[in-house]
């Protein structure tokens, strides 16, 4: 994952099961990188850049029917899907089974995955150095058939596909959010000794991997632009780690009950005796902050009730982290914390240290 596009953005990225196995996400997300870069062809829409017209993001130029969107579609989000849709294959090298129709295998739709999540990142960078910065979610998918790519800006309660990835049973989809980092959230450009210890220190006590963690990390510090350091952003970077990450990473906008339990329970950290059945409200609830809030208060009550401690780092006004911590690690993970300069929350209604 490069480092660089951190710095403008906190980075999620989603898939279902299939596409995880095809590019062996088990072993990190070394695997989302294509050996041979960027294909050439998708550079040029790189190159030609994205552009925001109204309330829509496009390729540019925008065409003129932006102005009348929605249009025959159902919100914006399908306009604009509509409009960045494109063939991956149409620009990417990929050998078809036959002749004559376009029937592809395994390893022709691996390289499309990877090409499609690479030139997302640098669709993500180009909606960083927009005028103003845009929440943006870039989908990938290939089946048998083809490859897509498609971009759209985040809203509430628009989405263009359904929250579970696996119930597309015919083919690999990500999905790859990049979210403002809000101004002023910056620190200095150097980072001293005592934070740099404090910040492996909440990785080891984190990370389900630590070995691989402290590697990540060690890279995120010497690669990073200490221009833009933000020690919030360095753990991210490190601990999110697709399936076998320490966080989950969350758009606030779209952070029900459900995504949030989802999401969780797939973190190695997640502990066996945590229920969800006590939630009695409406799963799509969340509409508000206060909702939210309120929702993850009591989820961090159940946590505490089985030994663990539901935490969060900061992410933004928009973004919502959340992970696990063993209860008796939690003085320590405070303390460190204050020490790398990075903002926590502990969720619940316990304070920390309380019985």
């Amino acid at each position: 994952m490069s480092v660089r596009a951190i710095v403008l953005f906190v980075l999620t990225v989603k898939m279902d099961d299939q596409a995880a196995r095809l590019l062996g996400l088990r072993d990190g997300f070394g695997g989302l990188d294509p050996d041979e870069g960027l294909a050439s062809r998708l550079r040029t829409w790189v190159d030609g850049g994205i552009e925001c017209r109204g309330e829509v993001v496009c390729w540019a130029p925008v065409p003129e029917h932006a102005d009348d969107a929605p249009g025959r579609h159902f919100d914006l989000t399908g306009w604009e899907c509509g409009n960045t849709s494109f063939h991956l294959e149409d620009f990417v090298p990929v050998a078809s089974r036959d002749a004559e129709v376009s029937i592809f295998g395994l390893d022709a739709q691996r390289t499309l995955l990877r090409q499609g999540i690479a030139l997302a990142r640098e669709v993500g960078r180009l909606a960083g150095e927009l005028s103003t910065p845009i929440p943006l979610r870039c989908i990938v998918g290939t089946n048998e058939t083809c490859g897509t790519f498609r971009f759209h800006r985040i809203r509430p309660n628009e989405s263009w596909l359904l929250d579970d990835l696996d119930s597309y049973e015919r083919g690999y989809g990500v999905v790859i959010d990049f979210l403002p980092r809000p101004p002023g959230r910056f620190h200095s450009a150097h980072v001293d000794a005592a934070q740099r210890t404090a910040l492996f220190g909440l990785v080891e006590l984190i990370a389900p991997d630590v070995e691989k963690a402290c590697r990540r990390l060690e890279y995120v510090l010497d690669n990073a632009s200490w221009s833009a350091f933000d020690p919030e952003n360095a753990l991210i970077e490190t601990l999110y780690d697709g399936v076998d990450g320490g966080l989950a990473h969350f758009h606030r906008m779209v952070a029900d009950p459900e995504s949030i339990r989802s999401r969780l329970a797939l973190l190695p950290t997640c502990p066996a005796e945590l229920t969800w059945d006590w939630y009695d409200g409406d799963i799509r609830r969340c509409k508000t902050e206060a909702d939210r809030q309120t929702y993850l208060r009591l989820l961090g009550d159940h946590c505490r009730a089985v030994g663990t401690a539901l935490i969060g780092v900061f992410a933004g006004e928009n973004g919502l982290v959340l992970g696990f911590l063993p209860l008796d690690k939690l003085e320590r993970f405070a303390e460190l914390a204050a020490v790398a300069k990075a903002e926590i929350i502990i969720h619940g209604t316990v304070e920390p240290g309380a019985d």
